[in-house]
């Protein structure tokens, strides 16, 4: 009977309960939204670092942190790959030549950490060969010697990418209708070739209103944006005697992950033509990179990995990407935290009508404790009134919250505006969200606690009527 009276007297005010119930529902959309965002961005961060960046172990000598000189290569690495083969718990490894740089342009030059790789195993271990920018070329191939791949950053850092508004620009320009008096203005700046971006972006500004250039920029500088592939770039590193030397590379294929700080520094060739050039008998390995199944295994692998060469350390994808390691083991403290806000200044409006509905049936609560309703039924149904009041806001919350991040995470929230910042510490620009069960059933748990909580300061406020004096209100 009481649950019964509780649902009633819900509705029985319905503007006000259906007030506070839209709030409810928009905290918990919004709680939804925001931590499905952040979610999102956990997941992309952790995919990059192990696939793009680290792996989830790898194995150096253990001098190698510490100075990063060519000499410094693994311990027995022939012993190692044979028992990394028997391991049930892996998926892919490769070896890894690793040197400290100097590339060279005849227009720039820049410090890079060149790998020394073997194609087809990298194709099975890491994701950079997805990374391929559309027009800009290919992954490493064993069969084409002397070839390099490196990122959009370094091209742009080495001056190897220009800007030029063809022929063929304008007509996909047209194709994505692009109005013909847009295009005239550009014309004066047909064939005329930009060696920065700078430069094209101050070009545009001058034949352009701020009205076209945002709404149109974009889509032009990336149109018109052309890699020089195949320039030639020099390698330039020292030996094993500390001797410079110094090879050529052709440029193959431009690559772009999230990570603007990694793509700054790394580019890769084939091992063989990196021995080639630093004139050993044969390919160096500086690092064994280790993909496994399950990334539950990590600890277990690190351990078997350990006790096999006293020469050598074994780090865990945790010690050598820590950012991605804190946000994914305190992904449960953002929920605590988000969802606790939303639910805290909801609190408020909650107790707030609560007690506006307490003082508006004071006679009536007042009748029910003079024909013997005692005071644990008033506060069960006190309770109950708030339970049922903030669950049916959080379950319409929740519902909606699913349904929009579902579509967003199909299409997916670009943050343009920020995109350069958020890939300077790793992060997508755009973002996929994504919803767990796990988020649901602490909203749940939280809601609950919640309205629990919100009620106890009406129901002590009915508690506390005398029932003479209550049944004398009017």
């Amino acid at each position: 009977m009481i649950w019964s009276i509780a649902w009633k007297n819900v509705w029985r005010n319905k503007k006000r309960s259906l007030v506070v119930i839209v709030a409810v529902g928009l905290g918990i959309i919004s709680g939804v939204l925001l931590v499905g965002i952040l979610e999102g961005w956990i997941k992309q961060r952790l995919d990059d670092a192990i696939y793009n960046e680290v792996s989830h172990l790898q194995i150096h000598n253990t001098e190698y942190f510490k100075n990063e000189e060519i000499s410094l290569t693994i311990d027995n690495p022939d012993e190692i790959t044979q028992y990394l083969d028997s391991l049930k718990e892996l998926s892919a490894w490769a070896k890894r030549s690793k040197i400290i740089a100097m590339a060279n342009t005849p227009w720039a030059n820049t410090g890079v950490i060149i790998y020394g790789v073997d194609a087809e195993k990298e194709k099975q271990l890491s994701w950079i060969h997805r990374k391929i920018l559309q027009d800009a070329g290919r992954y490493l191939d064993a069969e084409s010697p002397g070839d390099i791949l490196i990122s959009d950053k370094t091209a742009d850092i080495l001056k190897l990418k220009q800007f030029c508004l063809t022929e063929g620009v304008f007509e996909k320009l047209r194709t994505e209708n692009v109005p013909e008096s847009l295009l005239k203005k550009l014309e004066p700046h047909s064939d005329k070739r930009f060696r920065s971006p700078k430069d094209f972006r101050e070009a545009l500004r001058k034949e352009l209103s701020q009205k076209e250039l945002d709404r149109f920029g974009l889509l032009i500088t990336g149109h018109a944006l052309d890699y020089r592939l195949r320039n030639k770039v020099q390698i330039t590193l020292s030996d094993r005697d500390g001797n410079p030397i110094q090879g050529i590379f052709r440029v193959c294929g431009i690559y772009r992950t999230t990570n603007t700080g990694f793509d700054q520094v790394s580019v890769f060739v084939n091992a063989g033509d990196l021995a080639r050039l630093y004139g050993g008998q044969e390919i160096l390995t500086h690092e064994i990179a280790v993909l496994l199944n399950d990334i539950s295994d990590v600890d277990i692998v690190k351990e078997k990995l350990s006790g096999l060469s006293a020469g050598n350390s074994v780090r865990t994808w945790k010690e050598l990407a820590p950012d991605a390691a804190m946000m994914n083991d305190f992904i449960l403290v953002y929920y605590f935290i988000f969802i606790g806000i939303i639910m805290l200044a909801l609190a408020f409006g909650i107790i707030n009508t609560m007690l506006m509905a307490v003082l508006e049936r004071t006679k009536e609560l007042g009748m029910l404790m003079a024909i013997g309703m005692n005071h644990r039924r008033i506060f069960k149904m006190i309770m109950l009134e708030t339970i049922f009041l903030t669950t049916v806001g959080a379950l319409a919350g929740m519902i909606a919250g699913w349904a929009i991040t579902e579509i967003l995470g199909k299409t997916g929230i670009h943050f343009s505006g920020w995109g350069e910042g958020f890939e300077a510490i790793g992060f997508a620009a755009r973002v996929f969200p994504i919803i767990t069960p796990e988020f649901f059933m602490l909203i749940i748990a939280m809601v609950i606690v919640t309205a629990i909580v919100s009620s106890l300061l009406p129901a002590r406020k009915a508690l506390k009527l005398n029932p003479v004096e209550a049944l004398r209100t009017d």
